[in-house]
């Protein structure tokens, strides 16, 4: 947590003010390889298809496949300068560049190894850790490849990194930016000739139409991406059936955040028509007859020396963002904790800290970016919530800071809640804010639980702040007597959902064991 902004949700907003921020390569071996819309709309088509070709011009041959690919005149100087000019944005957006000069070197060396197998070899790639312990992974234009800490966290072995970097590797080899940039021209131009030809009504239909045809030219994407990428893989020298067990660990790593969510993990292959991604089962299907068909002679795993690199890599929040442990939220930097009611799970994202409860209740706590003079009453009422109606305002104090407290009832992703703001003044430059979010029929039993968590916020000395340490991911060798559950419980995080954790961190999957002598990872402080 870096940063917070209360925007509401959905289409209810509170604040009008924005907040800001709260203060060895492996040795490598590379192996020689030598719609239709319909009638109703078919003068809007044309009169589309008329003005694509007289104001327009951008088809391509894709490298990577040999087709013909209409990119928007996205060529590769302003490839290379869009790649250029976001590469420092992407960097503040996840937290910053991660990882020990060692351990950059490292994933850097993979995907340098990766890159000189592929069509486009022109291109200076780029390959960066960013600081953010969610599974990631992306590329931009100009050959800028970025990976999560989060997602190392994960992968067991080199070629499990090196799928995901050949995978993203395709994406722009394939020209997908390009494409994507071309496709939404295409659809734009489209949606605009249905409106001129057709009127609004039709006009909005044609944006459905465009977008089903998008999603379905982004899940096909992925897919010559995973094909590229297994392509890529292959031709380095690494296992190619790595990919398809990487991609099964993602799945197995989204069923464990549902259930952290407190929703089925059932459902996390579910997708409608106009989803821009594959569900994960079908990615898996796929990808495992692209491995089945590919051949490498002597393929290359590397899991030692991928282990021996992410031993004692940061797991979890920065310290820089606060620590959640289990109901608690403590910011070391900035001092201060609370504790959320049971029942409630705690998620640190760069905006906001967020508990969600049962039957749909939420709490949000962020902070306020702009000193504001005067008492906290008037905070809450005339800046904070000046357009929210705030009713049944009190003042008060919490453990010696000055706060005030009111209540309003809006619309929440199109729900009506009843919202309890709170206040908090550290000083004359810091206001701590809470929005205690419920069902109007909860209310009142909820009410005594949203109260302790309020006079549970408390600013902490030094010494305490001191105490708190970050996880780290720590790589151990199983012993004779060892069992998952064992290792488990082992595990700094805690009992809760330990066990799935340690599964899904290990790839241990339908009642699968650790065996004598096998090194696996554990969260540890």
């Amino acid at each position: 947590m870096t940063g917070y902004n209360f925007t509401g949700f959905a289409s209810f907003r509170l604040a009008r003010n924005r907040t800001g921020p709260l203060p060895h390569p492996a040795t490598h071996r590379i192996i020689p390889w030598g719609g239709r819309v319909g009638e109703w709309a078919g003068a809007a088509f044309a009169l589309a298809i008329g003005l694509l070709w007289a104001g327009l011009s951008g088809c391509t041959t894709n490298p990577a496949t040999g087709d013909s690919s209409f990119t928007g005149g996205f060529g590769k100087a302003e490839e290379i300068n869009v790649g250029r000019r976001e590469h420092p944005r992407v960097l503040r957006s996840f937290g910053g560049e991660y990882g020990t000069p060692g351990l950059r070197r490292y994933v850097a060396s993979i995907g340098q190894l990766l890159a000189g197998t592929v069509e486009r070899r022109d291109l200076k790639y780029t390959f960066t850790i960013v600081n953010s312990d969610i599974v990631n992974a992306f590329a931009m234009p100009g050959g800028y490849v970025y990976v999560s800490r989060g997602l190392l966290a994960l992968a067991s072995n080199e070629a499990e990194l090196a799928s995901v970097l050949a995978h993203e590797l395709g994406h722009v080899n394939a020209l997908h930016h390009g494409r994507r940039k071309g496709d939404n021209l295409l659809a734009n131009i489209l949606v605009t000739g249905l409106g001129i030809a057709v009127g609004r009504g039709a006009a909005q239909l044609g944006g459905l139409v465009a977008g089903g045809v998008l999603s379905s030219y982004s899940r096909e994407h992925e897919y010559e991406a995973d094909q590229l990428g297994i392509r890529y893989m292959t031709r380095a020298g690494y296992d190619p059936s790595a990919s398809v067990e990487f991609l099964r660990k993602m799945r197995d790593e989204a069923r464990f955040q549902a259930k952290r969510l407190g929703r089925s993990p059932d459902k996390v292959d579910e997708f409608n028509y106009l989803a821009t991604h594959p569900a994960p089962s079908d990615r898996v299907a796929r990808a495992a007859r692209l491995a089945t068909a590919a051949r490498v002679a002597d393929p290359m795993l590397a899991a030692g020396i991928y282990l021996d690199q992410i031993d004692g890599m940061l797991y979890g929040d920065d310290p820089a963002q606060g620590f959640i442990r289990g109901r608690l939220f403590a910011h070391p930097g900035l001092r201060f904790r609370f504790e959320v009611p049971p029942g409630f799970r705690l998620f640190n994202s760069p905006r906001a800290v967020i508990a969600r409860g049962p039957n749909e209740a939420l709490i949000r706590f962020d902070h306020a970016a702009k000193p504001a003079d005067g008492p906290m009453r008037y905070y809450l009422t005339d800046i904070w919530g000046r357009r929210a109606g705030v009713s049944k305002v009190e003042t008060l104090r919490i453990n010696g800071l000055e706060a005030a407290t009111g209540i309003t009832r809006g619309r929440v992703n199109g729900k009506s809640r009843d919202l309890r703001l709170l206040a908090i003044r550290k000083n004359l430059q810091t206001i701590y804010r809470f929005v205690f979010i419920s069902r109007p029929r909860d209310t009142v039993g909820l009410a005594p639980a949203f109260r302790r968590t309020s006079h549970s916020f408390r600013l902490m000395g030094k010494a305490e702040a001191s105490a708190l340490r970050p996880f780290k991911l720590r790589v151990v060798r199983a012993g004779t007597a060892d069992s998952a559950a064992a290792l488990a419980a082992r595990m700094a995080t805690g009992p809760d959902l330990a066990l799935e954790l340690f599964r899904a961190l290990n790839g241990l999957r339908g009642g699968r064991d650790v065996r004598p002598g096998q090194r696996v990872k554990i969260v540890a402080r």
